[in-house]
């Protein structure tokens, strides 16, 4: 059983920009996390510290916890999703046993694993990544364009085997589609493999067809 199959509605208000240009929508939004997706999202934070040579802390609080799953939801609803090269298999070995300690710590009442079937792919550590990534997408024989909706702009997906590239913030890189597969947010991901090696499911906000990046950059 998925623990993200209804969510309840989130909850829109308007209010004042902080910075006081005009009125932005506020949503409060809830969906479920057990121990192992949890983890998984501070995985992804902190494995890249990690390899770049920052030490991981002995410990962090529950409220640094929730900050970082803020910043991320935040990240999520401006289109903004960051990726980077995969980091090397001891990082992520040690990376994914601390985050694992840090949650069972703070939470010791969370369950570990509510969905038994589920497959989480830790880069660098489980090296079925993308023989799952392939398994979860569905072909795309052309592009499709999905109608936007409340939260979403309207979002195309490109053919499989369409060179793109991502970028996010400060990081680019390229690859070629091969389909989309649906998760836990409001949109479809695209499947992309990378010039570079390995393989991503990527938001689509950030991806773009390269042979039409000069057309996208006329002003």
């Amino acid at each position: 059983m998925a623990i993200n199959t209804t969510p309840p509605p989130a909850i829109a208000t308007l209010v004042p920009d902080s910075e006081g240009h005009g009125t932005v929508l506020r949503i409060v939004y809830a969906h479920h996390l057990d121990g192992e997706s949890l983890a998984l999202q501070l995985f992804h934070r902190y494995v890249h510290r990690l390899q770049a040579g920052t030490r991981l802390p002995d410990e962090i609080t529950r409220a640094e916890a929730m900050a970082l799953l803020g910043a991320q939801g935040a990240d999520c609803a401006e289109g903004w999703h960051s990726s980077a090269n995969e980091p090397t298999e001891e990082a992520s070995d040690e990376a994914w046993q601390w985050v694992r300690a840090q949650v069972t710590r703070l939470f010791p009442g969370l369950s570990w694993k509510v969905e038994p079937d589920r497959r989480m792919n830790i880069p660098g550590v489980d090296d079925d990544k993308v023989a799952d990534i392939v398994i979860r997408a569905r072909p795309l024989t052309s592009d499709v364009t999905r109608s936007a909706t409340m939260f979403d702009p309207a979002l195309t997906y490109y053919a499989d085997g369409t060179h793109v590239v991502m970028r996010a913030r400060a990081t680019e890189r390229s690859g070629h589609t091969f389909g989309m597969a649906e998760g836990a947010a409001s949109y479809a991901f695209q499947a992309v493999r990378w010039d570079d090696g390995g393989a991503d499911l990527v938001a689509p906000h950030v991806l773009h067809r390269i042979d039409s990046q000069a057309q996208d950059g006329v002003a």
